[in-house]
Order: structure tokens, then sequence, then C-alpha cells
């Protein structure tokens, strides 16, 4: 286990965005996940959060939530655009993480009530649970892309999300896996395209 806020690159944050599975949990105890952006500059964490969600709501109710590690592209394309089941999703240490999670790692906030929130975050603890060397695959990083212009399309109703979506979509055809091309093809069938 990890309490050393000096320690968290061990669990796969790094200076930038990284993009991880935040769980939260309803007050009626549901779980929920969706992919959202971890921001470090230094020593400084935050994240960016958007009214009228789930995410957005139990993070206010709670003031905390479970930042998993993950390289799952599906999970990504799942949770931007729905809910997973809950055979998906384990306890760790008395958290809700998912059940394939590289890692995770526990923080608390205080957001403000604003259109757009972006709290700086404490960690309080995270567990390393597998690591795997993998080199880059530019699919991989385009169908989390993709999942994130597809949530902006849903929030925003822009064409231009849309428009990004076909040209990653060509991309990931010629660069991804067989994994990546199945991620495109259900944000395709989510977004009804």
């Amino acid at each position: 286990m990890i309490y050393d806020p000096d320690e968290i690159d061990q669990l796969g944050i790094f200076d930038g965005i990284n993009e991880v599975i935040v769980i939260t949990v309803s007050e009626e105890g549901l779980p929920n996940a969706a992919p959202i952006g971890i921001i470090k500059k230094d020593t400084i964490l935050s994240l960016r959060l958007f009214t009228g969600t789930h995410t957005y709501e139990n993070i206010m109710a709670a003031r905390e939530f479970v930042a998993n590690i993950t390289h799952d592209p599906l999970v990504f394309v799942e949770t931007a655009l729905g809910d997973l089941d809950g055979d998906r999703f384990v306890r760790r240490d008395g958290e809700i993480i998912l059940k394939d999670a590289e890692s995770w790692a526990l923080f608390r906030c205080d957001p403000l009530r604003v259109d757009i929130s972006m709290p700086k975050i404490e960690f309080v603890k995270g567990e390393v649970l597998r690591k795997e060397f993998r080199a880059v695959n530019r699919g991989t990083n385009l169908v989390i892309e993709a999942a994130v212009a597809a949530t902006r399309y849903v929030a925003l109703g822009s064409e231009i999300y849309l428009d990004e979506i076909v040209r990653i979509r060509r991309i990931v055809g010629r660069c991804g896996g067989p994994r990546d091309v199945k991620a495109m093809d259900l944000l395709d069938k989510l977004l009804d395209l």
C-alpha cells in the first residue's frame, strides 16, 4: 500500500493530464465509473468536473473518489457513455475499484458548486495491483481521445466532435489492435452512428 504523496508516480500518475477511470459512490451506495483526467503539475493535483453528471454529484456529496489506472480502451468507452455492471467492481482495502485495474488511488477534495469545478485533490492511499510493460499504442490512445470527444458531443451537441471521432476511427483502424477496433465499434453503436 502507498500512502506517501511523493510516491504517487508508482501508481502511474505523472505530470500532465492522466486519463483514469474514476469510481464514485452514490448516496444509495451504488458505484459509478467515468473517465476523468487527473491533472498533475509538480506536487499539485486537480481535476475538472462538469455539472449534471453522476460523478460531479457523487463527489459533491462524498468529497472523495477512487482513480483506477487501466489501459483497456473498452472500459473508457463503456464508462464514457454508459454504466458498468456490478460484477466489474471489487473491494480492496475498503474501497470499490475496477476488478481489472492495474492500480488505484483514493483522493479527497472540496469541490465548489459551479459549472466547471477544478478542485485541488489530496492523495490518501493507493495500491499497485500489477505492472505491465507496454509500448505506446496510438490506437489505444486515440480510442480514449474519441471517448472524450463523445462525452463532449453528448454534453454540448457540437458536430465538430463527431467529425473528430470519424477522423480518429480511420487512424485506429490502421494503428490499433482488435480491442481498440472493438471499442470504436462500441462507441459508434452508443452514439448511434
